[in-house]
This record gives structure tokens, sequence and C-alpha cells, in this order.
């Protein structure tokens, strides 16, 4: 909501509580929208055959992002070009009432079922995946009724009273509940199917390692935007962790997905990457629209023998369009 009116900075204002956060927000935002188009590359290089509904998943995620992006740049301009010097320019809401709370709320959500559904393929139980789509659904009405109500006051400095308060905390705090749940849960049942063989317990340790960074990154960034809401009213600095944390989101769906990629030869790759890789069937290395050969082939039979359960399950997590197509 834009105002007509032009309001002049009044002298010893400190305008940078209001415009250095915003400031910040777009900065990271951008820098973080190009890391997406980035991850977003490499998957369509590297898995031109996964299934129809990965690839929904991965385009209208990232589809969501660059309208995100485009309504944020509309609004950084508002703010820092022709409304530049105008107070009531810089607090206004403009489109933050969509992008922040409901946006983000969006693509965490969808996030959140991915990981949701990624838990109940590894422990084979409907208890914590149900919990965490219950708890990351009121988190996105939450956010959904958070922008309705940002909407109305129009102001990002008047946007704590009391029934917003009770709605930012059900967005922002089922989030972070949500991502913390996810990572422990997803760590844990990695490592109780642990298994002897090397090549299973590198895997497993690479995902659990991934699990734990993706998780605790996200939980932080929602807590942070809790706290910076309650901790500072009427000031701007929660838009922060609000504006960067979709992006986070996105990023974190296709770095689990990239994850499957191997780069053979790199400089830090371990020596038994190449046995992971035909442990486990990992067709990375094949060039797109390649048959697997014979050797591979017969690699997949002894991985299939000898594999644990765990290792099977990981596989299907994660390759499972790539061992599909190796069976047909």
């Amino acid at each position: 909501m834009d105002s007509a009116v032009s309001v002049p900075l009044p002298p010893g204002f400190q305008i940078a509580e209001l415009s250095g956060p915003l400031i910040i927000a777009y900065l990271v935002h951008w820098g973080l929208c190009g890391s997406l188009a980035i991850q977003l590359y490499l998957y369509y290089e590297a898995f031109p055959n996964d299934r129809l509904s990965t690839k929904c998943l991965v385009y209208g995620v990232y589809t969501v992002e660059i309208a995100q992006t485009i309504l944020i740049t509309h609004d950084a301009f508002s703010v820092f070009g022709y409304g530049f010097g105008n107070l009531s320019a810089l607090t206004s809401m403009h489109f933050n009432w969509l992008t922040v709370p409901i946006m983000s709320g969006f693509v965490a959500c969808v996030g959140q079922f991915f990981y949701a559904y990624r838990i109940y393929v590894l422990s084979n139980s409907k208890i914590i995946p149900t919990l965490i789509v219950a708890v990351s659904s009121a988190s996105m009405v939450g956010g959904l009724i958070a922008g309705a109500f940002g909407f109305i006051a129009g102001d990002m400095t008047r946007v704590n009273s009391r029934r917003i308060s009770v709605v930012v905390g059900i967005w922002c705090g089922g989030c972070a509940v949500c991502d913390i749940l996810i990572a422990t849960c997803t760590t844990y049942y990695l490592a109780k199917g642990g298994s002897g063989y090397r090549q299973t317990r590198v895997l497993i340790s690479r995902l659990i390692r991934l699990t734990i960074e993706t998780g605790s990154i996200t939980a932080v960034v929602a807590l942070a935007n809790l706290v910076l809401y309650f901790a500072f009213p009427g000031k701007t600095y929660y838009i922060i962790s609000a504006l960067i944390a979709p992006k986070l989101y996105a990023n974190t769906i296709l770095a689990v997905l990239n994850a499957r990629i191997q780069i053979l030869g790199g400089r830090t790759t371990y020596t038994a990457s190449s046995d992971i890789a035909n442990f486990l069937s990992f067709p990375t290395h094949l060039r797109a629209g390649e048959n697997p050969t014979s050797e591979n082939s017969s690699n997949v039979d002894v991985a299939k023998s000898i594999t644990t359960t765990t290792a099977l399950v990981v596989a299907e997590v994660f390759i499972r369009n790539d061992v599909d197509r190796e069976e047909v």
C-alpha cells in the first residue's frame, strides 16, 4: 500500500534503523537468488530423467521464488528509487505483506512436505511425517493470516498488534519446530540403520551431514525472525531473516536433490566415491540418454545382493528414479 503523500525526514531522524535492515535483506536475497539459479542449472543438466512430480516441485518452487524476487525488486526501487527521502515510502508495506509471510510460508510448507516424505520412506512410519505436515500446515495458515493483517496495517512499523503477534508466533514458531523435528528425525533414522559396509557408512555420513546443515540453517533463520520481531517492536530488523527465509528453503530443497551428483576426480573426492556410485547405481557419470553398460548392471546386481536395508532405503529416497530407470 504505497502512500501518495510525501513525508520528509525530520531532523535528527535515525534513518539507518529503517533503511539498513532493508538494504541488507535485499542484497542477501538477490545473492541467494543467484545461488538458486545455479542450483537449478545443475539439476537441469544432471537429472533429466527424474520423475515428473520431482520436476514439478523444483520448477514450481523456482517460479514462485522468481515472482517473489521481482516483487521485492519493485519494493526496493519504490523505497530507494522514486521514494528516496520519503519517510512514508520507507515504512510503507508495499508488497511485503505478500512476499514475506505468504510466499515464505508457502515455500517453507512445500519444502517441509518434501522432507516429511523422505522421513516416511526412511522410517516406514506415518506418525512423524503426519506431525510435520500438521505443524507445517498450521504455520502456513499463520503466514497467510499474517499477510492479510500486514496488508491492512499498511506500515511495517505498525505490525506489532496483539493479533498479528499471535499469528506471527504460529508462523515462525511452526517453521522452527518443523525444521528442528525434520533434522532430528532424519539424522536419527539414518544413524539407526547403520551398516558395517564402508560404502554405506560413507553415504549415510554424507546424508546426515547434509541434513544437519540444511535443517539447522532454516531453523536458525526462523527463530531469528521470531526473536527480532518480538524483541524490537516498531523496528524493521525482522525483515532481514523474513526476506531470506524462502530462498533458503528453496536452496535446501535443490541442495538435497543435487547431492546425488558425483564429481569424478575432484579435489575432495573420497577414495571410495566411485565405489559408492557403483554400489548404489549412481548413473550421474553417464551421458544423458546413455544406457548402462553390462558392467554397471552387474554392479547393481551385486549391490542389491549384499546391501543392507538402510542402503536400499537411502537409494530410494535420493535416486529412486535412476534405479527405476535401470530396472526397466
